[in-house]
C-alpha cells in the first residue's frame, strides 16, 4: 500500500488539494463558527488556534502517518472545510477517515457526501484498503445519521474515550465500512448526488 500524501482529488463541485500551513487564514474563515467544534477535542477561536492544528496536519503527513486536504469549492473556489485520510495501518491495509470540518453553509448540501465519495474511492479503488473506519463523538448525532446515511455500520462505542477543549468527557462512536461492501455503498452515494442534490 503506497500512500502518496501530496494527492489531489477532484469532483463534480468540490476538489480535495493537499493541505498547507498557508491555508490557516481562509480554513478558519471556513470554520470560525462555534458550531463546528462543538464536539471537538479542540477549540479554535483564532487563526493561530487553526494553525495550530495544521501544524499536526502538515508534521503527521511529513510522518506518512495522515494525508490532510483542505476541501475547496469548484464554482466559487472557496475554502469551506478540511478532512483527512489518517490512522493509517499499511500492515492491516486498514485507514480512516476523519478530522472533517465543514463550514455550516455546506452542512446538509452533497459536499460531504461528494467528499466521502472521492475519499472513500481513492481508499478503496486505489489502496485497495479492507476496511475504512470512522470516529464520531457520541454527542454528535448530527454526524453519526451522515455516516450511517452513507452506508457505513456502527460497530460500538468507546466509553469515556476523549477529553473535549471544554473539560467535558465524551463517548466515541466507531463505524466502517470494509471492502466487501463497498459496491453498494459506491452505489449508494452515487445515487444521493444524482438524487437527493
Amino acid at each position: 500500500m503506497i500512500i502518496k500524501t501530496d494527492l489531489f482529488l477532484e469532483g463534480d463541485s468540490i476538489s480535495l488539494i493537499p493541505l498547507e500551513i498557508k491555508h490557516k487564514e481562509p480554513l478558519f474563515d471556513a470554520l470560525k463558527s462555534p458550531e463546528v467544534w462543538k464536539y471537538s477535542m479542540r477549540k479554535v477561536t483564532t487563526v493561530k488556534d487553526m494553525e495550530k492544528i495544521l501544524v499536526i496536519a502538515v508534521n503527521n503527513k511529513k510522518e506518512g502517518k495522515h494525508v490532510p486536504f483542505i476541501v475547496k469549492e469548484n464554482l466559487k473556489g472557496q475554502i469551506i472545510g478540511t478532512t483527512q485520510i489518517c490512522s493509517i495501518d499499511k500492515a492491516n491495509r486498514s485507514v480512516e477517515i476523519g478530522w472533517t470540518w465543514l463550514s455550516p453553509k455546506v452542512w446538509r448540501t452533497r459536499v460531504n457526501t461528494e467528499c466521502k465519495l472521492l475519499l472513500l474511492n481513492y481508499c478503496f479503488e486505489e489502496l485497495k484498503v479492507n476496511r475504512v473506519q470512522f470516529s464520531v463523538s457520541g454527542e454528535n448525532l448530527r454526524s453519526q445519521k451522515a455516516v450511517e446515511r452513507i452506508g457505513a455500520t456502527k460497530e460500538g462505542t468507546f466509553r469515556k474515550h476523549r477529553i473535549k477543549a471544554d473539560g467535558t468527557i465524551q463517548d466515541n462512536i466507531f463505524y466502517s465500512i470494509i471492502d466487501d461492501e463497498w459496491g453498494s455503498v459506491k452505489e449508494r452515494l452515487i445515487y444521493l448526488l444524482n438524487k437527493a442534490y
